[in-house]
């Protein structure tokens, strides 16, 4: 009892100096003094947990004790791992093991990017080789060789230019100039680390030593019966010591004072500390996690395996340069997003429950689960972030099942459960109707009657409860409303609709009565009203309008058309997105989700996802409640999400994007680079100009990968890429993060690579440059080569082209000799052609002129034949008539008759005709026999024509036996020699 007077008297004492200080006000006085009289009662944790994200040594594939964390200026981690040298980059976990392939116990950068490790018998450094792959060098062979032999090295401090390594009996200090000193224990170095600019170092037996004027000097035996785990700055000069047993003190003025913590912390032994802020700590426990506590001792949070850390064995501790807490546990890596506005709120312990509604209702928030109505009461007002509050949710009684929804009512909370309507009262959950299950509630406007009664959707339809003096009344379902399953509810007030969406129907209108308490009408709208589908439409109520949610974004009722279409509004705005449902906040924020999204469009017209709540939405079921910008509410399959959106609008992460590996690819592959730019030993931040790599031509092909250090967000992350000398612009956002290139012609390339988180916050251009050389054959020597070969080569051609070219010449000439001989042979061939074409044209003119002769001829020869018959049978005719008038008419016709027989009309035009035809036969006969008469001539055209002699008897109006006289005598007048010669065939052939 005089102990804990003594730490209450003490607390006091500080207090009073920190009110005095600060001029604090007398109620932060009481509410701090009232805190430290219930310090030895056990704190409950807050209902909201940051997410945790877990890596197995599986996952990283290494030894699973993690002794050590530490992260370089990069952003890239390293863990000091059972198998060696553990590193991550936000994409790939690297193992590089010590040279004797023994555990590494501790770990400390310096400013050059030296990484110190201690390991189990070694101790050195790791430093990226030329193509950035970390190499280890021992400084081992820096020791006496009497000191090489040692156990585990448990921790490295950078001092100045000094590096100290403790092992449990001796602690090396390597100096500046890599002089080494050795420090022995007089019992064994428990601990050593360092605080500000100073060292401490523990010795079991003797007590707590500073390291001043290049020795360690004893400052306090206090703490001979404590083990030190951990020392960190306390503020004004002090120092806070935790132990492993016996809690946690304050060293100041090199006094220990110890400081009040819950004793659970105590009893589950401290293995290591880590300083969040100026204000808050966190204790890691070998048994029971990590405990956050203030300045005061005051325990804030505490996370365990209840909060989803793999084990409660924690070995190391380490803040990122974006607030998120590592945990090396002894079994496993965590990340606990410790900074982060997004928590969890987990109703049920250990136990992953579906969360449908919540609602803070009398100071205690009510969470709906598939396992019943929980709650728990808040201690921090409302305007404050309520995942901070502490308290421990408890099944309200009655409660079990299924709870869809939570309404506030004048004497109670209405529960909408799977078994009916319950009036949460009390800690009690009370059956109002339990005729069918309930989802949701509304309240309906005012009327004559009601100052606004309460209608619920159920799984049967529509159910009215009455405000009765403050009590609230089952009136029994609403009449002549439809059998359906009701679950999405909106109320247009002013002409007394309530409009209710089906996610497998459609929409229903139900227009109700002036007093709100019968439905005078129903109405089913699908896609043939203009919906673009009959399924998945939602219905809601946002900034004074009722929207209908659909698989085409938003759309309105049109009551002038009695139709559905697009809202021009949000059309703008989402376009054709998906939309299952929309909530308005009091700052006219519009909340959203869009798939498996959550989003908000603020009211400057601006959209945020929120990636940490991607894929954890119940499908079907989501639910949001916005009750401030602080307090955002989601309904999620494990746990209820909790949003600080205020906090989360202003957080501006800097975004380190690391080119990770570039390879180089052909028959073997080559490293180019593994992470790191060095020059001249030192590491860069970006590649140096003098360290360029120029591979030989058969490197083709290269594969980049890059990430980036925001380890909390790795799902968030989109990448752009451009291989300057390749692409033309900039590749389109991926969240791809690797890129192949193949079959690259020789020159020089830029890779360059730029990330993007979800708020659209870009990174800095990482670039890397290299060179591909030609193949012997594209050098300038060969080109050199290549020229003087084809001079020569044109040379040869040309004179070969020249001899050639004369030949040519002497073949063309023979070949147009041969061809002009060719021709005049042609010319000839067509002249014979044309004199035979018109030797035949004239054979056939003179063919078609002897048809015609003969047709004149023969027509000659029957009009004579005509006219001597015609005159004979006018003779007979004569004879036989008595009258002798009439004998001398007819004697007149036959003299006429015998006179147009001798007319030689007739004949003249038939020798003009004949003489066309056959060469001027007759002038030329005439000519050559001078003594032919015209009727010889008659008769040797007739001849000619090859007429018998009956024809030309009939033609000449003679007898046969004249022809035949005629013949002979001009036979006589031809001077035809011989009787042998045919008078015809001399008529023929001879040329006259």
């Amino acid at each position: 009892m005089e102990m804990l007077n003594e730490q209450v008297s003490m607390k006091n004492m500080q207090v009073s100096k920190i009110c005095k200080k600060r001029k604090a006000d007398l109620s932060k006085i009481l509410c701090i003094f009232f805190l430290f009289l219930c310090f030895n009662i056990q704190a409950q944790n807050t209902i909201g947990l940051p997410n945790v994200t877990n890596f197995s040594n599986e996952q990283y594939n290494a030894g699973a004790q993690n002794w050590m964390i530490t992260q370089d200026k990069f952003g890239i981690l390293y863990f000091a791992n059972t198998e060696g040298l553990l590193t991550y980059n936000g994409d790939e976990w690297s193992l590089f093991p010590l040279p004797n392939k023994t555990l590494v116990r501790s770990l400390k950068i310096d400013k050059d990017g030296k990484i110190y490790a201690g390991g189990q018998d070694e101790f050195g450094y790791y430093f990226p080789s030329k193509n950035g792959t970390l190499q280890y060098h021992s400084l081992k062979g820096l020791l006496p060789v009497t000191e090489r032999s040692f156990a585990d090295v448990w921790n490295t401090v950078i001092l100045g230019k000094d590096i100290f390594f403790r092992c449990s009996d001796r602690i090396f200090r390597i100096d500046s100039n890599k002089k080494a000193q050795v420090f022995k224990a007089a019992g064994e170095w428990t601990y050593m680390a360092q605080v500000g600019d100073r060292l401490f170092a523990q010795d079991k037996d003797s007590g707590l030593f500073i390291f001043k004027h290049n020795e360690l000097q004893l400052i306090s035996r206090a703490t001979n019966k404590e083990i030190i785990t951990s020392m960190l700055t306390y503020g004004n000069d002090a120092v806070l010591i935790t132990t492993l047993k016996e809690g946690v003190f304050i060293l100041k003025n090199y006094q220990l004072t110890k400081l009040l913590i819950d004793k659970n912390i105590a009893a589950a032994h401290i293995y290591t500390s880590l300083k969040i802020n100026d204000n808050s700590f966190a204790l890691g426990t070998t048994s029971d996690g990590v405990y956050f506590i203030d300045k005061m001792g005051n325990t804030i949070r505490h996370l365990s395996r209840d909060s989803r850390l793999q084990n409660n064995n924690v070995l190391s501790m380490f803040v990122d340069n974006q607030s998120n807490l590592w945990l090396g546990l002894d079994k496993g890596i965590d990340l606990v997003n410790n900074n982060s506005s997004v928590q969890k709120i987990s109703p049920v312990l250990n136990t992953p429950a579906a969360c449908y509604t919540a609602q803070i209702y009398d100071h205690r928030l009510y969470i709906g689960t598939s396992d019943g109505l929980y709650s728990t009461p808040l201690n921090l007002p409302s305007n404050e972030d309520l995942s901070y509050s502490k308290g421990i949710f408890t099944r309200v009684a009655n409660s079990g099942g299924q709870v869809w929804g939570l309404y506030p009512a004048p004497d109670g909370l209405l529960m909408g459960h799977n078994e009916g309507t319950y009036l949460v009262k009390k800690g009690r959950a009370n059956p109002i109707s339990k005729f069918e299950g309930t989802w949701l509630y509304q309240k309906l406007p005012k009327t004559a009657s009601s100052d606004g009664n309460i209608i619920a959707g159920t799984y049967t339809g529509l159910r009215l409860f009455e405000d009765h003096n403050g009590t609230i009344v089952d009136s029994g379902r609403v009449k002549n409303t439809i059998y359906e399953s009701l679950r999405f509810l909106a109320i247009d007030s002013i002409n007394n609709i309530v409009w209710s969406a089906h996610p497998y129907r459609g929409v229903y209108k139900m227009t109700f009565n002036k007093e709100m308490r019968q439905i005078v009408n129903t109405k089913l709208y699908t896609d043939k009203d203009g919906l673009p589908s009959s399924l998945n439409n939602y219905v809601y109520t946002i900034r004074n309008q009722i929207v209908f949610c659909t698989e085409s974004g938003i759309y309105i009722y049109n009551a002038l058309t009695d139709r559905f279409e697009p809202s021009k509004i949000y059309q703008k705005i989402f376009g054709k997105m998906p939309i299952r449902m929309v909530v308005e906040d009091k700052q006219n924020d519009i909340w959203f989700v869009t798939g498996k999204k959550l989003g908000v469009l603020m009211a400057n017209g601006s959209i945020k996802y929120f990636p940490e709540v991607t894929g954890k939405l119940i499908s079907g079921f989501e639910f949001i409640y916005p009750l401030n910008e602080q307090n955002i509410f989601v309904g999620s399959s494990d746990g209820l999400i909790h949003i600080n959106f205020l906090d989360y609008k202003q957080r501006k992460a800097s975004m380190q994007l690391l080119l990770s590996k570039v390879i180089a690819l052909s028959k073997k592959d080559s490293v180019l680079y593994n992470g790191y730019f060095t020059y001249n030993n030192q590491i860069l931040s970006e590649q140096s100009q003098r360290n360029i790599d120029e591979l030989p031509a058969h490197f083709n092909s290269f594969h980049f990968e890059f990430a980036t250090t925001m380890y909390k967000e790795q799902n968030d992350i989109q990448y752009s890429f451009q291989l300057e000398g390749f692409d033309k612009e900039w590749s389109k956002w991926s969240p791809k993060n690797e890129k192949d290139y193949t079959n690259l012609s020789y020159g020089k390339y830029t890779f360059r690579v730029k990330a993007r988180d979800n708020f659209n916050h870009e990174s800095k251009v990482v670039e890397f440059t290299f060179i591909i050389e030609p193949h012997w054959y594209q050098t300038n020597l060969a080109y050199l080569f290549y020229a003087i070969g084809i001079f020569v080569l044109l040379a040869f051609i040309r004179q070969k082209q020249a001899e050639k070219f004369e030949k040519q010449k002497l073949k063309y000439e023979k070949e147009q000799e041969q061809l002009r001989y060719l021709h005049q042979l042609e010319i000839e061939h067509n002249e014979r052609e044309i004199i035979q074409l018109q030797k035949e044209k004239l054979e056939n003119d003179i063919a078609y002129k002897n048809k015609e002769l003969a047709t004149t001829t023969m027509h000659l020869y029957k009009r004579g034949r005509l006219l001597s018959k015609i005159k004979e049978d006018l003779l007979d005719g004569i004879k036989k008539m008595p009258s002798k008038e009439i004998s001398s008419d007819f004697t007149k016709l036959v003299k006429m008759l015998n006179e147009e027989e001798k007319q030689d009309h007739d004949w003249d035009q038939f020798a003009i005709h004949f003489d066309d035809v056959h060469n001027n036969f007759l002038k030329d006969l005439k000519a050559s026999y001078p003594g032919l008469t015209q009727s010889d001539l008659k008769i040797c055209a007739y001849l000619k024509m090859n007429l018998s002699s009956k024809e030309i008897a009939q033609l000449l109006n003679i007898s046969l036996k004249g022809v035949e006289v005629a013949r002979y005598r001009l036979r006589k007048k031809l001077q035809i020699p011989s009787s042998d010669i045919n008078l015809y065939d001399f008529l023929v052939n001879s040329r006259f």
